[in-house]
C-alpha cells in the first residue's frame, strides 16, 4: 500500500472553508498513472480540482498536474496556489525570505512561481502567465444568453463587448452583465454550457460586472466550465487573469504600464474570494499577466493511493 501527504487547502483567502477549495497530494516519486490519480481525485474533491505535486525536472523545480471529478486539465490557478501552501511543512523546496522563485512544470509549459515569504509562512504565491490571446469568433449573444438563462438586452445593456481570451491553456468567453445583483442571481443550463464549449473547444463562460460589493475591488465575476467537470468554480485565477487582459484590451479599465486588478468571486457559492491580478504593458500591448493569492490549510494527513 501507498500512502501520501494530503492538504485541503482554502484558497484565494485568509478564512478557513472560504474561497476556493483544492486538494494536494504529495506525490514525489509515486506511480504517475493517469487512471489512479482521476479515481483519487474524483473521490477527494466534489466541487472542483485536485492537484498531485511530483519532483521537478531537470527544466523545473515542481512538476503539478490537476485533476477536475471528470478528467486531468490542463492548469488550474487554485490548484498551483493550494500547490505551495502545502509544501510549507515538505522538504521538496527551499523556501527563502522575502521572496523564493519556483519554477513549475505543468501540461502548458513552465510557469515561473513568486512565493512571498514572512516567518518561514508563504504570504502570497503570484503565478506569471504567457501572452494571451484574443479569438475572434461567431458568438451569437441569442444563444449566449439562453445558456445563462436571462435575456440578450441584459448582456446588451451592459455597454462591453463580448470576448474570448486564450490564457495558459484555457480559453473562455467573457461575457459582461450590468449589475452585482444581477450577476449573483444568474441560473445557467450547465448542459447548454457543455455543449456549446465542446463545439468551440473553450474551457467555460466568464460573467462579469464592473458593480462590486467592495468599491476597492476591479470587478466581480462568475467563472461556469461543466465541460471540464466543473459547473461553477468558486474562484478562479486563471479566469481572473483572463478577464484582467479583456479589460485592458478593450479599454474598460484605464491602462498603465503595470495595471493592477482586484477581482471578486465566490459569493454566488458563499466562498467568497479574491484574486490579485498584474498585467504589464508597453505602447498599449500586454507583455505579461500575473495573478496572485492567499491560502490557509483546512486539512492535513495522508489519503492512499488506489491500486493499479
Amino acid at each position: 500500500m501507498c500512502w501520501l501527504n494530503a492538504r485541503r487547502i482554502s484558497t484565494f483567502t485568509n478564512d478557513p472553508y472560504a474561497g476556493n477549495p483544492a486538494w494536494v497530494v504529495i506525490s514525489v516519486d509515486a506511480p504517475q498513472d493517469e487512471k489512479r490519480l482521476q479515481i483519487l481525485a474524483s473521490e477527494l474533491n466534489p466541487v472542483s480540482d485536485t492537484v498531485f505535486v511530483f519532483s521537478g525536472t531537470e527544466s523545473s523545480d515542481v512538476y503539478l498536474r490537476f485533476f477536475s471529478q471528470s478528467e486531468e486539465i490542463n492548469f488550474s490557478g487554485h490548484g498551483t496556489i493550494a500547490a505551495y501552501h502545502a509544501l510549507e511543512s515538505e522538504d521538496l523546496i527551499k523556501f527563502t525570505e522575502p521572496i523564493t522563485l519556483v519554477r513549475q512544470k505543468t501540461r502548458t509549459g513552465i510557469q515561473h512561481i513568486e512565493l512571498r515569504i514572512k516567518d518561514k509562512k508563504i504570504e502570497r504565491v503570484t503565478v506569471s502567465l504567457p501572452v494571451p490571446q484574443f479569438i475572434s469568433m461567431p458568438l451569437e449573444v441569442k444563444s449566449i444568453s439562453r445558456f445563462l438563462g436571462i435575456s440578450p438586452i441584459d448582456i446588451l445593456n451592459a455597454a462591453c463587448p463580448i470576448g474570448v481570451v486564450a490564457l495558459s491553456g484555457c480559453s473562455d468567453i467573457v461575457v459582461p452583465v450590468k449589475s452585482c445583483d444581477f450577476l449573483l442571481n444568474i441560473e445557467p443550463n450547465f448542459q447548454l454550457i457543455k455543449d456549446y464549449c465542446a463545439q468551440f473547444h473553450l474551457t467555460g463562460i466568464v460573467v462579469y460586472c464592473l458593480d462590486t460589493l467592495d468599491k476597492n475591488n476591479t470587478a466581480h465575476m462568475r467563472h461556469f466550465a461543466p465541460a471540464i467537470g466543473i459547473n461553477e468554480d468558486p474562484v478562479s485565477g486563471a479566469g481572473s487573469a483572463s478577464l484582467g487582459c479583456y479589460l485592458l484590451h478593450n479599454r474598460i479599465v484605464p491602462i498603465e504600464e503595470m495595471t493592477r486588478m482586484l477581482v471578486e468571486q465566490g459569493c454566488s457559492m458563499k466562498r467568497p474570494g479574491l484574486v490579485y491580478i498584474h498585467v504589464y504593458t508597453h505602447k498599449n500591448q500586454i507583455l505579461k499577466v500575473s495573478f496572485g493569492g492567499q491560502g490557509v490549510v483546512t486539512f492535513e494527513g495522508q489519503v492512499l493511493l488506489p491500486r493499479g
